[in-house]
């Protein structure tokens, strides 16, 4: 009951490459991309030595409008995750749908888009209580299963409706050079999430921001800066993300683009003390060609609990798929995320 406890009070899902998984970080990030279509697959693995913690996220969305709005799109996209925590596998599972509008401003010279979107979808969580174990099992030598656990649990899974909004702003000076930041807001509606229905468990709302950057740095033009930064806040938790990639093209010819990308970044949480401190720093690297993108990432715990998972935070794998549909031209130049 208290692991129930706490992870009801707990923080949502996070991902080291956040910039990565754009509809789980903001909804207002829909159709936001260089093409009309993207598909993206994250995994993440965390702290497997002791307490495991894994998701999986799926998104897709498109953009549409380029027939019947002069230089405006609109977004609309699917996003789905399922996190197991846990001994107990105290599971989530997330599906929504989001829809933003992305309005087209400034000139050629100096380009800006504003998009604001919106999400909403269903929630489920459930346990498998097949995987607790009680002190009452304990036969006085040993762990036996097939001792009554004495504890009556009368609850299994609950559903509840979840609503996000949010807003992005980008700046296109000149060709690959961009400045982008949003905000985000998460749980709205405050939903209730207790397993019982005897009393109220709402989840806190969570305000996300974030911002980055692409940096021409040399004369060639073929390297970038790529810093990025995320914090969020929900209830009493506190987190910030940031770091640098720097990104190298190896080819720019539109039949065979490549490029690679490696970059540190830092998590700091907020503790119990109301003191800031270092969670993980995570070495993150990726690959580019042609329309695929294959970000890869590592957490290495350096907070107090490095003594139980041995420096070993988790690893982080996403897979990005941007393809322009038919007869589509782009309209939004968006760094490569």
């Amino acid at each position: 009951m208290f692991f129930l406890a706490v992870t009801g009070y707990g923080q949502d899902i996070h991902f080291s490459q956040f910039y990565a998984a754009p509809l789980n970080l903001n909804p207002s990030q829909t159709g936001m991309m260089n093409g009309n279509l993207r598909a993206i697959l994250n995994y993440r693995n965390q702290w497997n030595s002791f307490a495991p913690f894994t998701t999986y996220n799926g998104s897709l969305d498109v953009n549409i409008g380029h027939n019947f709005l002069d230089h405006d799109l609109i977004g609309i996209g699917v996003n789905f995750y399922n996190d197991v925590a846990g001994d107990a596998e105290f599971s989530t599972t997330h599906a929504s749908l989001s829809v933003s509008y992305i309005k087209t401003m400034g000139n050629k010279f100096a380009r800006n888009y504003l998009s604001v979107g919106f999400s909403g979808g269903m929630v489920q969580r459930s346990v498998d209580y097949n995987q607790m174990t009680f002190g009452s099992q304990f036969n006085g030598y040993e762990y036996d299963p097939g001792l009554f656990s004495g504890e009556y649990i009368g609850f299994e899974n609950l559903s509840y409706f979840d609503l996000a909004g949010g807003i992005t702003w980008m700046l296109v000076p000149k060709d690959q050079l961009n400045f982008y930041m949003g905000l985000a807001f998460h749980h709205l509606n405050s939903p209730d999430q207790s397993f019982t229905g005897l009393t109220s468990d709402n989840l806190y709302m969570k305000t996300t921001g974030n911002m980055g950057a692409q940096i021409p740095v040399g004369a060639a033009r073929n390297a970038f800066l790529v810093p990025a930064v995320m914090a969020m806040i929900q209830g009493p938790h506190y987190q910030l993300n940031g770091g640098m990639s720097v990104r190298y093209i190896i080819n720019d010819l539109d039949y065979k683009s490549t490029a690679v990308q490696l970059g540190v970044f830092q998590r700091v949480g907020l503790n119990e003390q109301t003191d800031y401190r270092s969670d993980a720093t995570i070495v993150a690297a990726r690959f580019d060609y042609l329309n695929l993108s294959v970000g890869m990432s590592y957490d290495v715990n350096v907070s107090t609990l490095q003594d139980a998972s041995n420096a070993m935070g988790g690893p982080e794998v996403s897979l990005t798929f941007t393809s322009d549909l038919p007869h589509r031209d782009r309209k939004v130049d968006c760094p490569k995320f």
